[in-house]
């Protein structure tokens, strides 16, 4: 009796998600399988639209305490409810519990646009962006027809660098290869993640590398193979950073 065929978990491999092994298997399978490689495909393009999204907007470290502050100062700026029966500090007449509500109501609602402004005011602070010209290798420039490319680097408030890249007219790699974003210094290497291009037009992809590549001064982008016991890392683009 024949077992049906099984196939493995692109998604995951696609996402980086699998353990090493499964890894490695799926990267032994490919090149036997057609099947497996035009999934793999479907699942990038559409990997390629998420990575294309927006991204997310890192809230600053002191957002919270400069909210309390100020909700602080504007509570102290506005006189105490006095209870009834009481007279005021002033000797005035005493409020009503109505009055004490709308007044405490009043206070409550202002507060809350206090740290709304605040909110959206520090949302909308940009954070300091450095551009990296990316330049072709000769070999690869020799290749290339229109192409222009920047890397913008945004330091987040949790000391992680994110990079916008902006490739026009940048090859798409073949079936069996994909492209990596290293921050590089001297020997040491550090990748910010994986993408593929659209080849014609423009390819934006937004990545991420860990605090430690603040110290980094080369950007690099290589052409790896799917399959790690092929020999041929190329680095395909080179940037310094400012």
């Amino acid at each position: 009796m024949n077992r049906p065929e099984r196939h493995p978990d692109l998604t995951a491999f696609v996402l980086g998600a699998l353990d090493p092994e499964e890894t490695e298997e799926i990267r032994r399978h490919l090149p036997s399988c057609s099947r497996c490689r035009s999934e793999l495909e479907g699942l990038r393009k559409v990997n390629r639209a998420l990575d294309a999204a927006p991204p997310p907007v890192d809230p600053p470290g002191h957002l919270k305490d400069e909210i309390l502050t100020r909700l602080r100062a504007e509570r102290e700026s506005r006189t105490e409810y006095t209870e009834p029966g009481k007279p005021t500090s002033s000797g005035g007449q005493t409020k009503s519990p109505r009055e004490g509500r709308l007044r405490l109501l009043s206070g409550a609602a202002a507060a809350v646009v206090v740290a709304f402004g605040i909110v959206f005011g520090l949302l909308r602070a940009e954070a300091p962006v450095v551009t990296v010209a990316l330049v072709p290798t000769p070999e690869e420039a020799a290749g290339l027809d229109g192409y222009w490319g920047v890397a913008e680097i945004r330091p987040q408030p949790s000391d992680n660098q994110r990079v916008e890249l902006r490739l026009n007219n940048f090859d798409e790699p073949e079936p069996d290869r994909y492209y990596e974003l290293w921050f590089a210094s001297g020997d040491r290497r550090i990748s910010a993640g994986t993408f593929t291009s659209v080849g014609r037009g423009e390819t934006r992809v937004w990545l991420n590398a860990p605090p430690e590549a603040r110290s980094f001064d080369t950007l690099l982008i290589t052409e790896e193979r799917l399959d790690e016991r092929a020999s041929g890392t190329e680095v395909a683009l080179k940037g310094k950073v400012p």
